[in-house]
């Protein structure tokens, strides 16, 4: 099933410090979030170190940081500061800083560690934050539950970007999960928390999670993005296990950007029309690691050039 969604016309960005052509030089800015890395990070045959000097030999031209769910780089401060330092010294950027949170009651206690985590993205460098403010999982049971959800993040988003403002720091929310997702509710967020440091961090796929097309999900939050990630998947309407099954009752599974259902060239051709916007792959498929991320880079690259 190939889908198709909104093209705009293609205009010339960079594909990183890393990458480059002669000629007419057709650029994005690409960089890996290391949730890429995840497996091998997990098992400890990387750690972030090792994540630098793999995209300092790669195609990319940054990378993110994704904490997500754990504390480790708030509980360990020398691994941040020999990691900034060291992501200095071999030029690769770290541009985002991504966490849990969870401000669906807008918690002091919560509001102060997405605060001290700010401290964190400061300390490695990274100009952009980006934070949840439910469980992944979680969805409102009707419309009222949203609208009394809703004011208490609105009131802790509000929190978090005045302190990321005192940092000079753009505080994100990503469109991902079951409950703040789709462009409508991320727009409206955004106009609610009404802060200019306030704005997405925007996953072109996340959408199809609340059956949200990608071309939909793209040209709804562009505007208000301050970074971009990119993915793929293949998309069933019955499948076996390991499947995600969306709100539209389709079933998702990542694989190889370039190697799914998603317009990945279409899209391409809007994030085009934002060429200051980091573009940041993230696989998250069943294929080993590495050759999948070095492939998805690959396929980002060539699919950029053919809509220039």
């Amino acid at each position: 099933m190939q889908l198709s969604y909104l093209r705009c016309p293609r205009l010339s960005q960079s594909v990183g410090p890393h990458h480059s052509r002669s000629g007419e030089d057709h650029q994005v800015k690409l960089g890996v979030s290391s949730y890429c890395f995840r497996q091998l990070m997990t098992s400890g045959e990387m750690d972030l170190i090792a994540v630098l000097d793999w995209v300092a030999a790669s195609p990319a031209g940054h990378i993110e940081v994704a904490a997500m769910d754990g504390e480790y780089y708030l509980e360990n401060e020398s691994v941040v500061r020999d990691t900034a330092k060291h992501a200095e010294e071999i030029g690769v950027p770290i541009v985002n800083y991504l966490v849990s949170g969870d401000l669906r009651t807008a918690d002091g206690e919560e509001i102060d560690r997405l605060r001290r985590q700010l401290d964190v993205a400061h300390r490695f460098g990274a100009r952009i934050f980006r934070h949840d403010v439910a469980p992944w999982a979680w969805r409102e049971q009707d419309p009222g539950e949203f609208e009394s959800t809703f004011a208490k993040v609105v009131e802790g988003c509000r929190a978090v970007a005045d302190h990321a403002a005192d940092l000079g720091i753009v505080s994100t929310i990503e469109n991902h999960g079951f409950f703040m997702n789709g462009s409508d509710r991320l727009a409206r967020l955004v106009h609610a928390v009404d802060r200019p440091n306030f704005r997405v961090t925007l996953d072109l796929g996340n959408g199809l999670c609340v059956g949200e097309v990608p071309g939909k999900t793209a040209a709804g939050l562009i505007d208000v993005a301050a970074s971009i990630g990119i993915k793929d998947f293949h998309i069933r309407r019955s499948a076996g296990d390991g499947w995600l099954k969306t709100l539209a009752g389709d079933y998702l599974l990542g694989t190889v950007t370039g190697h799914g259902d998603v317009d990945v060239p279409g899209l391409l051709a809007l994030v085009a029309t934002k060429p200051d916007v980091p573009v940041s792959l993230e696989f998250e498929g069943m294929e080993a690691p590495l050759a999948a991320i070095e492939r998805s880079l690959a396929n980002i690259i060539r699919l950029n050039e053919s809509v220039a």
